[in-house]
């Protein structure tokens, strides 16, 4: 079960337009020695300069200000997108260091 908050879908949009993009540069017809490697480090690369991207376009960094009715005191709330309980701009280092991981064995 996906557990998603606020605009945390973006973050599987943008896993998804990596491996679309990642699949179109692999067919290019790289050599069977790199092919992988360039697929996983352009999918790598690709979903989290897109997760930056929507984070910075869609996600707010300022707090909204509430005041409590009953006891006067005020509450600063910031905008809490997240994917299984991670927020979404964790997740662009995820992807960099989760796709950088396999394309680094892909060379081993």
């Amino acid at each position: 079960m996906l557990v998603w908050r606020g605009k945390g879908l973006l973050v599987l949009l943008a896993g998804f337009l990596g491996a679309l993009l990642s699949g179109a540069v692999a067919g290019l017809g790289f050599p069977e020695t790199i092919r992988n490697f360039v697929m996983w480090f352009v999918w790598g690369l690709t979903a989290a300069g897109i997760n930056y991207l929507f984070c910075r376009w869609f996600i707010s960094t300022k707090k909204k200000t509430y005041i409590d009715g009953e006891t006067g005191q005020i509450i600063e709330v910031g905008d809490g997108s997240s994917l299984f309980f991670i927020k979404n701009r964790v997740w662009t280092y995820v992807y960099l260091g989760f796709f950088g991981l396999l394309a680094i064995l892909q060379l081993i």
